[in-house]
């Protein structure tokens, strides 16, 4: 791994070419490298997903 990590432990790795990669501490999981071209949108799609979940539960 070439890239590094911020203060919330996102993995920034400009060169490194994998969407996902381990963290620091392996046993802790995977993270993803948000220098992808493919992160953006995954992270926006996330966040529109857990916010239509949020307004769906409450207007259940």
């Amino acid at each position: 791994m070439d890239g590094w990590y911020d203060g919330f432990g996102l993995y920034h790795g400009p060169n490194d070419s994998r969407f996902i990669v381990p963290k620091r501490i392996p046993m802790m999981g995977w993270t993803i490298n948000v220098s992808h071209p493919f992160a953006p949108v995954f992270l926006v799609a996330l966040g529109v997903l857990l916010g239509v979940a949020i307004v769906a539960q409450a207007l259940a």
